[in-house]
C-alpha cells in the first residue's frame, strides 16, 4: 500500500521540478541601441560612421578610466539606421561622420539603453 502512493508522490515531483526547471531557463532580451542619422534637411543618410562610447572623462569608483569594451563602431544601412547590441543598461554617446567629397559633416547625441529594451535615437548631422 506504501508502496502504491509513494511512487506517484515521486512521479508528480519530478514533473514538477522538471517544468519549473524548463521554464526558468528563458535567455535574457537584447539591450539593443538604434541610431538613426538624417541630414539638416530630414533626409536618411546611409554609409555614416557612428561610434557609441563612453565620454573620455568618465572614470569609475576606483579612479580610473572605464574599459573600452563598450565602444562600438557600425556604418548606417540605406535606411540610415546603424544598430548595437549591449548586454547591460549604459548611457552612451554617439558621435556620427560622414563624408562627401571635400565635406565632413558630423553629428553627436546620448542614447540610454534600457536593459531587454530596443532604444532608438535620431542624429542629425550637418
Amino acid at each position: 500500500m506504501l508502496n502504491r502512493i509513494f511512487k506517484p508522490v515521486i512521479l508528480v515531483t519530478l514533473v514538477i521540478s522538471t517544468v519549473l526547471t524548463i521554464g526558468s531557463c528563458q535567455k535574457a532580451k537584447d539591450t539593443v541601441g538604434v541610431v538613426v542619422v538624417k541630414d539638416s534637411n530630414g533626409n536618411l543618410v546611409s554609409g555614416a560612421t557612428v561610434v557609441l562610447h563612453l565620454d573620455s572623462l568618465a572614470e569609475n569608483q576606483q579612479g580610473s578610466l572605464y574599459n573600452s569594451n563598450l565602444r562600438k563602431t557600425d556604418i548606417t544601412d540605406a535606411s540610415g539606421r546603424a544598430e548595437f547590441t549591449y548586454e547591460l543598461e549604459a548611457i552612451l554617446q554617439v558621435s556620427v561622420t560622414k563624408t562627401q567629397g571635400n565635406n565632413t559633416l558630423t553629428g553627436s547625441n546620448v542614447i540610454r539603453l534600457l536593459k531587454e529594451k530596443t532604444v532608438t535615437q535620431e542624429v542629425r548631422i550637418n
